[in-house]
């Protein structure tokens, strides 16, 4: 069963966060579960990058250097509202050059862009964070591409209260 720890008195919140960790688990992209719930196209907003990944980072994408790896930092949105804050740290060198087009020049989802990699999600963590932290759900995951297995992405990805409703309003 899924449990929500942290303390959350509402058992209906709960339930929307069990129910959101399932959706999440049973797709590789997380932006075609939230595109699911959104009446309009999903929107990323990409934010600056100043940080190296972390030596873990670098060992899970089974990469020598920090230098092999590029870090995108998104907001996905439905209209107005934010849904997720994610980081992801993939490997250009195992993407085709259009997919790293799309990804360096571009808002479009990373999902979307790789999606001929066929990639499958091997989910290597998920938090509930307590309360206050205006995070309901934290996954980390490994994207691994169907041909091989080959990592192409890590992926850590905060959802918003906004992303537990099922019907997302895009005011």
């Amino acid at each position: 069963g899924c449990t929500v720890p942290g303390g959350d008195p509402s058992p209906r919140h709960s339930a929307d966060v069990c129910a959101l960790r399932a959706r999440l688990n049973s797709r590789p992209s997380a932006t075609a579960v939230l595109q699911a719930a959104c009446p309009v196209p999903i929107r990323v907003i990409r934010l600056p990058v100043t940080d190296f990944p972390s030596p873990d980072i670098v060992s899970s994408l089974g990469v020598t250097s920090v230098h092999d790896i590029v870090t995108r930092h998104v907001r996905l949105m439905c209209g107005g509202t934010v849904l997720s804050d994610a980081w992801n740290w993939y490997v250009p060198s195992r993407l085709t050059g259009e997919m790293n087009r799309l990804l360096t020049e571009t808002d479009t989802p990373f999902g979307r862009a790789v999606h001929e990699t066929h990639f499958h999600r091997k989910l290597l963590e998920s938090i509930v964070p307590e309360p206050s932290s205006k995070i309901v759900l934290e996954n980390r995951a490994l994207l691994l591409r169907a041909s091989d297995h080959a990592p192409i992405a890590l992926v850590v990805e905060n959802y918003t209260p906004a992303a537990l409703k099922s019907h997302i309003n895009s005011d």
